[in-house]
């Protein structure tokens, strides 16, 4: 929706446990929050989701039916590849040769998309990103965002949309360090690496909070609803919680120094800082147990930061706890 300059723009995060939308208003280049509303999912069937979709438009109030959503899981891989300088025109052609080498999907059956990398080359090479979905999945989701009574605007990828919103909130930092941004979601760890102003490296880890509540679970004797509701609030047993959970922090704390090391193999540069996001990640003992194994002291963020929030239609007291789980939804709003 826009009038003259002013435009609304909607991001929606579909995530397993939880719904999250972000709208953003722009004005004249500056940009301000219309509203940011989590809604958890009863469920995982697709008329659960559909509903809590629907809810969630109607609660947050948003002004414009067109969304950008994002993707992410086993039905989506991104590679970051070298191809020699070409024009634009070229590298369209080009493209779809080169996916079918790094691509272990038919390609028939993906929907196939690039990003130029616009700088760090002094050789006459490009660095493009290449992304691949499964287009069964890709439909599946449009399809829930249509039946809930929205269009969908832009596809993304959460670690895109991740980054998008970090360089929003701190531009000259993304600029001038290596960061590693970790967005722990219910079933997935979004892992995204940005340098120069752009993303390096994306991958999604399979260890999140389900897996965390999970061993409270097992270690306390509850369901996985107390379980959860223990791990935030912990008490005085935060060292228990710390002790049963280590074992699934060793399991993505592998997978990310794995990660650091390839990298660094690729781009001669180490991790600098490590920021933190995502509903799974908030918990005090998290925090203590990252930095131990992996030798930087991570940082939580806040992905609305960059928002003038003063007319904002969500009261901010209510999403203060829960900000950090808008990272994906604020930067499909930048889209």
């Amino acid at each position: 929706m826009a009038q003259g300059r002013h435009k609304i723009k909607v991001g929606l995060d579909i995530g397993s446990d939880a719904v999250k939308i972000v709208e953003i208003s722009v004005l004249d280049g500056k940009m301000s929050l219309g509203a940011a509303v989590l809604k958890k999912v009863r469920g995982e069937t697709k008329e659960e989701i559909i509903g809590c979709i629907q809810e969630i438009a109607s609660e947050a109030g948003i002004l414009s039916k067109e969304v950008s959503i994002s993707v992410s899981g086993p039905s989506v891989i991104v590679r970051f590849i070298v191809m020699p300088k070409m024009t634009e025109e070229d590298l369209r052609s080009a493209i779809k040769f080169e996916a079918e080498k790094h691509i272990p999907f038919n390609m028939a059956e993906c929907v196939i998309a690039h990003h130029l990398i616009r700088h760090g080359r002094k050789d006459n090479k490009q660095g493009v990103i290449l992304v691949a979905a499964k287009k069964d999945f890709v439909i599946e989701r449009v399809k829930m965002v249509e039946s809930a009574g929205l269009s969908v605007g832009i596809i993304d990828v959460d670690e895109f949309a991740v980054s998008n919103s970090f360089m929003a909130n701190f531009p000259a930092l993304g600029r001038d360090k290596t960061v590693a941004l970790l967005d722990v979601g219910a079933k997935l760890t979004n892992l995204s690496i940005v340098c120069g102003g752009s993303i390096l490296f994306a991958r999604d880890i399979s260890v999140g909070s389900r897996d965390f509540n999970a061993s409270v679970s097992k270690a306390f004797g509850l369901d996985q609803r107390a379980a959860e509701d223990l791990r935030m609030t912990p008490g005085k047993k935060e060292a228990e919680l710390s002790a049963c959970t280590k074992t699934v922090c060793n399991n993505l704390c592998d997978d990310v120094k794995l990660s650091f090391d390839y990298y660094e193999n690729q781009c001669g540069k180490g991790i600098d800082e490590v920021y933190l996001s995502g509903g799974g990640a908030a918990f005090k003992s998290f925090e203590a147990q990252l930095q131990e194994m992996l030798g930087l002291n991570p940082k939580r963020w806040n992905p609305l930061q960059f928002l003038d929030a003063g007319s904002s239609r969500t009261d901010l007291k209510a999403v203060d706890n829960i900000r950090s789980h808008f990272a994906v939804a604020s930067g499909l709003a930048l889209r």
